[in-house]
């Protein structure tokens, strides 16, 4: 049985199609592994940047939260010596009226 040199040239075109297709693909697969690579680092930085303005956050908010709490007690300290000066003053004003 002999092949023809149609039947061979048909084959020899089908090998390279599929070898080209492959060789395509492989390439595509490799740019694309590339760019989610390149993607996923981006997301990562992004996400480290946030993760580091949320502990910035996060302090500021304890200070601030320290703060508040000391503000508590100076506002306490300033409210018994107004009432104290109160009564002192109410002391002063009987004794001037008698």
């Amino acid at each position: 049985m002999e092949i023809g040199i149609p039947i061979l040239c048909t084959i020899l075109g089908v090998v390279i199609s599929v070898a080209t297709f492959y060789i395509a693909r492989k390439k595509d697969v490799k740019q694309e592994t590339q760019k989610d690579t390149e993607r996923i680092v981006r997301i990562d930085e992004k996400l480290d940047t946030i993760k580091h303005n949320v502990d910035e956050i996060r302090l500021d908010n304890k200070d601030f939260s320290k703060t508040l709490s000391q503000l508590g007690e100076r506002v306490t300290i300033v409210e018994q010596s107004t009432k104290s000066a109160h009564h002192r003053i109410d002391s002063l004003e009987e004794l001037h009226r008698k």
